[in-house]
């Protein structure tokens, strides 16, 4: 069976190490996730084209676009001169066969991430060309659903051209809020906040929305899972988690569901006893349960997968296999 829909799910920084102290943190009990009972699980190598332990710039264009490129760079290639070379993404894929496009995260609009399905620059803070990339798409008309932070960002990015985002995301045919639920409406919509929002009812609406497109869709949800704050990044791990299990429930059999991370990071499970609940024994101030270091690391992630197409997760993979997984379960072929 061919996929209609598909759903990334993208853990910021969701290494295994990760995932399993945050399941055991919140359940007391080891392989507790929903994300652990999906029925197809590979492992994937993250580094980039030019060092071994990527940023996330370099990690989700790899996904989107097939290709590995330059830590920093979105969804382009390193060219002679300085130059880039933009690379499709499977967003713009998407676009262009006429199915609707939602991006939704928990961290800027214009980051790292998200940035990498619509936008080609060759560093990911020039956020001013992201923002215009954003809405002078090169195939369809761009995202349908755009959901994240950054809305001071968007007055200064805005400001300099004259303009305001509200002016902005208009011309570009959204309807422009602060509000989550603005979503609900029908038609095109950007709700840019710079506070945290309820993460199910977000998603939920707007699957609600891209559902409608006899065509199908594609939604790509980032959730920040960093732990240089143990605790913030743990309960990051479990409200995805909860959102996949929700979602899951909701999606037709005719959607891939797909998730992974786009690098890994320094936590580790040093400690616990069984007979006590990990919640109690663990204190930032003191090492001995859970110990940190606050930077990337470049070990395998995990991919875990279910509905059409997941069974081609399986296995070591580099990070680029999911742009062909997601492809091939909707049929489609690279362009030469």
């Amino acid at each position: 069976q061919r996929a209609r829909n598909i759903i990334l799910f993208l853990g910021d920084a969701g290494g295994v190490p990760t995932l399993n102290a945050a399941g055991i943190m919140a359940h007391d009990r080891p392989q507790s996730l929903f994300i652990q009972s999906m029925p197809h699980v590979g492992l994937s190598d993250t580094s980039a084209l030019d060092n071994w332990v990527t940023d996330s710039a370099a990690g989700m264009s790899a996904i989107m676009t097939g290709h590995k490129t330059n830590s920093g760079m979105i969804s382009a290639l390193p060219a002679a001169g300085g130059a880039i070379t933009p690379v499709k993404s499977f967003l713009e894929y998407a676009e262009q066969r006429g199915l609707s496009t939602g991006v939704v995260t928990n961290m800027p609009i214009w980051d790292a991430t998200p940035a990498a399905c619509f936008a080609h620059v060759a560093t990911r803070k020039d956020k001013d060309q992201i923002f215009r990339q954003m809405l002078t798409p090169r195939f369809g008309n761009g995202a349908d659903i755009l959901i994240g932070k950054g809305q001071a960002d968007a007055v200064a990015s805005f400001a300099k051209d004259g303009t305001t985002p509200q002016a902005a995301f208009a011309r570009a045919g959204y309807r422009f809020g602060d509000d989550p639920a603005l979503v609900k409406d029908s038609g095109r919509a950007a709700v840019l906040r710079d506070a945290d929002y309820a993460p199910i009812p977000a998603v939920e609406a707007t699957i609600g929305q891209l559902a409608r497109n006899p065509k199908g869709y594609f939604l790509m949800v980032e959730w920040d899972m960093h732990t240089d704050d143990p605790l913030g990044g743990m309960r990051h791990v479990i409200e995805m988690d909860d959102m996949i299990r929700r979602v899951s429930a909701m999606a037709g059999p005719d959607t891939l569901i797909l998730f992974t991370a786009d690098h890994s990071f320094g936590l580790r499970m040093t400690g616990g006893k069984r007979d006590t609940p990990l919640a109690q024994q663990y204190d930032p101030a003191k090492p001995g349960v859970i110990s940190v270091e606050d930077s990337h690391t470049g070990e395998e992630v995990i991919v875990a997968a279910s509905g059409p197409g997941s069974d081609q997760v399986h296995g070591f993979m580099p990070n680029t296999r999911l742009f062909d997984i997601m492809m091939s379960a909707l049929g489609w072929k690279k362009d030469k």
